[in-house]
């Protein structure tokens, strides 16, 4: 999935109850797994590489694969938010929460780009038959759910949403959504 799409989800998840009020933990959990693939993006665009060699091979190195699996371990998310949990912290439990739904949003729609979701206990990768981009790999359609999900969340949240700088971003990253799925798919 698409990064934003995690913490329109998350918001619209998590944001209740006893985590109401906790929107930044949220936001910050939704994004804490991809940060290490920006951090490798802007390391790759500094050493030269052109998108083909980011994309198809730098990206699938032993060591960033091995970066990237620390942050998407669906254990360690659990543990932080058993740790949270007994610290009694409700920014940190929504923090790892975020993270844990950010990693079970991404199983179903990653493909050959799969992360090592049970790491450190597994080097094992799920193969999803769907990935969110690849048209190789039914990408109209998973994209097509991600869009589907995030305008269902945006509902939701649109209702929960006083501000107004919330609402236009909920309506600017729609905007780009719907405008990107025409834009490759349609």
């Amino acid at each position: 999935m698409n990064t934003p799409s995690h913490s329109i989800l998350n918001l619209a998840i998590l944001d209740r109850g006893q985590l109401k009020g906790c929107t930044w933990p949220i936001i910050v959990g939704s994004w804490l797994p991809d940060a290490a693939i920006f951090v490798f993006y802007g390391w790759a665009k500094v050493m030269g590489l052109p998108e083909q060699v980011i994309w198809n091979e730098a990206y699938y190195t032993p060591v960033w694969q091995g970066i990237f699996a620390i942050g998407n371990s669906i254990p360690l998310a659990l543990v932080g938010i058993g740790w949270f949990l007994w610290a009694k912290s409700p920014g940190g439990v929504a923090l790892s929460a975020s993270a844990l739904l950010h990693h079970l949003e991404d199983l179903p729609l990653h493909h050959e780009d799969a992360h090592q979701h049970f790491w450190p206990l597994s080097d094992y990768r799920f193969i999803s038959p769907v990935s969110y981009w690849d048209a190789d790999h039914h990408g109209n359609y998973g994209a097509l759910a991600e869009l589907a999900l995030v305008l269902v969340a945006s509902v939701v949240l649109w209702r929960r949403v006083r501000s107004r700088w919330g609402r236009s971003l909920l309506l600017l990253v729609n905007t780009v959504y719907v405008g990107g799925y025409w834009q490759f798919y349609g």
